[in-house]
């Protein structure tokens, strides 16, 4: 193990994604102030980029923490050249410890075969920047420096980065301490809370002087008659007051003949005694002259603020069945070769599938678990040969698991097609149609053994006002088939949601995402499963099961989820009451999509 905490921390990251976040940050700091975060998935080669004042020089980065760097360099290098990028400079970045003949060689290369400049930042480069001037971004990213190497109090870091406002306030003030952090979340600033931070197994007093000498970037204490006697808190302000430019006063009620005498009541207070506006007010103009800025824009902070209002835990120790969207699955033991006089054209072939599942080997040989239509021109044989595959692990150029896999699937397109489901060449998806008289409602079994209707189909409107429109939206299933290490059959299915205008014609990018948003962000858990469980049981056919072919020859499906029961049940009354929050985060990033499709709409009217 190493001795040095952060190295430790580097070599053992597990989450790929807050290093990026973490190498742009050391990077904004040592020079690329500019820097553009790229990374995720499409980012052409590119994790970070900048570009000089003057625009003609391009830096490129390239973040890793695999120990074959060298292979991971020149993966990058290459990628970076195919897709033309044409950088003059390529920054890499890894958890690696390198010679300083390593990087001189490295550079020498990346310099011969590219013609760039390439600057290492490798693990001791990394822990030299972090334990210096950048020691402030070890708090700001917890998920890479986490305890026990780097404690924490509250719920923070106490790795030094005075970068928080806190908010200081005994049990009577819990309210309006409360709502001042939100309020300063939703504009954006760091706030940790005394009354909403997770202090339990901690001394109060000692976390709380510990966050002020490491985190704290100001120091609001609430002052009130019973503030006034508790002696801990009157001591954490006596210390604060000492530092200049860094207690503010929050009265939340008129104490200043009670602190005429101290050096407290020296101090031009935030005037919530006034009303919670002027005193909300007050500490933003105190934060603004001491320069202490916002670290999200307001847009960012007003999503953060209201995920963060949960006023009630949603857990019970209740034991609850849980259901999954798996169904078992039947298969016969054999498969029938069918031989063909010769190939069928593709329409012919689709209008097959639709009554036949099969499996296509090669233009003259199909695969099926059920001897074929009397209309299909087979090869004149006496019989129709079949092997069992479980026995027979590859026929006709084709694995058996294959086989097995896409005939339970064609299986339920089939079911798909007897049931009535509508074809979408489009989004190659079966669907449930939008009838002319309104929605498809189509009736169910619950898992509680109540008998009860969902609808399948619709109408929704999207966007408001005079950019209104009325769009429909239709319910399809997605299967994926697999077995288990027991080689048990399984489907999967997954609940499609198609989205067209008022003419049937499918929505394209965007508006797709946009659309479905609007359809479903009032879904929670139970809208799904009954939804699932309505989409099964209109295909089924036998029971409890979803039959395609007869007797011994017959793939089923069951349309009973796969179930356990779960020691600790979610309390739904308790989310209900929460409901509204997660509804209003939603409707916010709605809100937005919506204002941004306004703010092209103009840019195209101004062009």
């Amino acid at each position: 193990m190493s001795a040095d905490p952060i190295i430790y921390c580097l070599e053992h990251l597990t989450d790929y994604r807050q290093f990026e976040r973490l190498c742009s940050d050391l990077m904004a700091g040592s020079g690329y102030e500019k820097i553009d975060p790229l990374g995720g998935t499409g980012d052409r080669g590119r994790d970070a980029l900048h570009r000089s004042t003057s625009g003609d020089e391009l830096t490129i980065f390239a973040y890793t923490v695999r120990t074959d760097w060298r292979k991971k360099l020149e993966h990058d290098c290459l990628r970076i050249q195919t897709e033309q990028h044409n950088p003059s400079k390529v920054v890499f970045v890894c958890t690696s410890a390198m010679t300083a003949n390593e990087k001189d060689k490295t550079a020498a290369h990346v310099r011969a075969q590219y013609r760039w400049e390439l600057e290492v930042y490798d693990l001791e480069r990394l822990r030299m920047l972090l334990s210096s001037n950048l020691r402030h971004l070890v708090a700001q990213h917890p998920a890479v420096f986490c305890p026990p190497f780097f404690p924490r109090r509250g719920g923070l870091s106490v790795a030094e980065s005075p970068d928080t406002v806190i908010i200081d306030h005994v049990v009577e003030d819990h309210a309006l301490a409360t709502w001042l952090a939100r309020r300063l979340m939703l504009q954006g600033f760091l706030t940790w809370c005394h009354g909403t931070a997770p202090l339990a197994g901690e001394n109060v007093d000692q976390s709380l002087r510990v966050l002020m000498q490491s985190r704290a970037t100001q120091y609001l204490p609430v002052l009130s008659p019973s503030a006034l006697s508790d002696r801990d808190f009157m001591d954490r302000c006596g210390a604060a007051s000492v530092r200049d430019d860094f207690l503010l006063p929050c009265w939340s009620s008129s104490v200043g003949d009670l602190l005429s005498q101290s050096r407290l009541g020296r101090i031009n207070p935030a005037r919530f005694y006034i009303s919670w506006s002027q005193g909300l007010c007050d500490v933003i103009e105190r934060l603004n002259a001491c320069g202490v800025k916002p670290h999200q824009s307001p847009e960012s902070g007003r999503a953060i603020a209201l995920r963060s209002y949960f006023p009630e835990p949603v857990i019970s120790t209740t034991p609850e069945r849980v259901f999954a969207n798996v169904f078992r699955v039947t298969v016969p033991p054999s498969i029938f070769i069918c031989k063909l006089k010769n190939p069928l054209q593709k329409d012919d072939l689709d209008a097959l599938r639709q009554i036949w599942a099969l499996a296509e080997a090669n233009p003259l040989t199909f695969l099926s678990f059920e001897e074929p239509p009397k209309d299909v021109p087979l090869a004149d044989v006496r019989r129709l040969p079949e092997y069992s595959w479980k026995d027979f692990n590859e026929r006709e150029g084709r694995k058996s698991i294959d086989i097995v896999k896409e005939l339970v699937r064609r299986s339920l397109d089939v079911a798909c097609v007897k049931a009535g489901l509508s074809w979408c060449n489009h989004r190659k998806v079966y669907y449930f149609a939008n009838p002319l008289d309104g929605q498809t409602n189509v009736t169910l079994n619950h898992v509680d053994g109540r008998n009860t209707r969902v609808a399948m189909n619709g109408r929704r409107q999207y966007g408001w006002g005079d950019h209104a429109s009325n769009f429909r939206y239709q319910i399809g299933p997605r299967f994926r088939v697999g077995q288990d290490e027991e080689e048990e059959w399984w489907v999967t299915v997954r609940l499609y949601i198609r989205v067209t205008d008022a003419a049937n014609v499918p929505f394209e990018g965007k508006d797709i995402n946009r659309r479905r948003k609007a359809v479903t962000k009032g879904w929670w858990n139970k809208e799904w499963l009954a939804r699932l469980l309505g989409l099964m049981q209109a295909l089924r056919n036998s029971g409890t099961d979803i039959q395609v072919g007869r007797g011994h020859r017959a793939v089923k499906i069951s349309t009973l989820p796969l179930e356990w029961l779960c020691p600790v049940s979610i309390d739904l009354n308790a989310l209900e009451r929460i409901r509204t929050f997660e509804e209003e985060i939603t409707d916010i990033n709605n809100r937005a999509d919506w204002d941004e499709a306004e703010e092209s709409d103009e840019e195209l009217l101004n062009e």
